[in-house]
Parts: C-alpha cells; structure tokens; sequence
C-alpha cells in the first residue's frame, strides 16, 4: 500500500477504534498474516496536522476515559470541563491537537481519546481522505526518532 494511503487509513482507523492521543503516532503492526505488516512510525505533528482537519470538519471529537484503577495518570486541569461526563470541550480538544508534544502515555493529554461524530461515521472514506491528502503529502510521513 503507498505510503500516504497507508497513512491516512490508519488515522482513520485511530478514530474508529477510539485510540489515545499517546498512541497514534507510535503506528501498529497487523499479526494477522504470515508477514506482520508495520504501520508507522509518524512524527506526531503530521498525526495532528491531520486529526486537526478532520476535527475542524466536525468528523471527529475526543473524550476522556475513567482510568482503569492503579493506573498512574497525572490528572489535567481540563479533568474538570468535561461535557456530558467525559467529552474535551471544543477549545480544550482543539489545543490538544495543537500540541502534540503533550500527547504523553502517563498525562491525561495522551489519554484523551479520538472518537468519530455522528457526522464522521456518515461520511465515506474517500472524503476522509480527500479533505487531508494535499496537506498529507507536504507533511513528513517518516519518524525521524525511528
């Protein structure tokens, strides 16, 4: 699969499954065949330049989780805006997706999870990728850490 598609599908599928913010940029490895197929890793900021597109776009929004107990999340002051239980408010969400830097496994900013809109689920995938492709493709798809 090209790269850029490779790519695009695979933050699509971050929303689908509800991934946290920690994780995306980390990719994934499909076992399912004989061969493991890798996805990523990408820098986070192209992850976030294009999980900002489709937020902007009404497409996808973030909520946060209730930590399984024992974990040893460090807590943020927006814990405390949550909507309707557990849902980022707007400027809140929007920052995050700014600063990926704060996208960190212990910190309740890598913890906030993508989540697809009602809006998002009915759009078909071929929009998905058409609203973020031009602006994908000037974007590093390579981890320089990696």
């Amino acid at each position: 699969m090209e790269a850029l598609t490779d790519f695009l599908s695979q933050m699509h599928l971050a929303a689908v499954e509800e991934s946290p913010l920690y994780e995306i940029p980390r990719g994934s490895i499909d076992l399912m065949r004989d061969t493991p197929v890798v996805h990523g890793p990408w820098p986070a900021t192209t992850c976030a330049a294009v999980l900002r597109i489709w937020y902007g776009l009404g497409w996808i929004a973030l909520y946060y989780p209730e930590p399984p107990p024992g974990w040893n999340i460090t807590p943020a002051d927006w814990c405390a805006q949550l909507v309707d239980g557990d849902v980022l408010p707007q400027a809140v969400a929007e920052t995050l997706l700014d600063h990926p830097e704060r996208w960190i496994a212990d910190h309740a900013d890598g913890q906030a999870c993508l989540y697809q809109s009602d809006a998002g689920e009915a759009t078909p995938w071929q929009q998905w990728y058409e609203a973020v492709a031009a602006t994908a493709q000037r974007l590093p798809l390579a981890d320089p850490k990696h």
